[in-house]
């Protein structure tokens, strides 16, 4: 289990929008995973190339 920081419903709300409004592929799932590595600076790890537009869009540090 890992705790949420305040606000994190909100960052990761703005990540999604951040990536659909670059025509970007944004699950809610997807957006809450790598909302959780933002804020917890780790990488994460993943095959799912869907991940590389938040990378793009936000400090996500990807391992494929």
């Amino acid at each position: 289990m890992i705790d949420v920081e305040p606000g994190y419903w909100q960052r990761a709300g703005l990540l999604r929008a951040k990536v659909l409004s670059e025509r970007g592929k944004a699950r809610l799932g997807d957006a809450l995973i790598a909302q959780t590595c933002i804020d917890r600076k780790i990488p994460l790890l993943t095959r799912d190339e869907d991940f590389r537009a938040f990378a793009d869009a936000a400090r996500l540090s990807l391992i494929l």
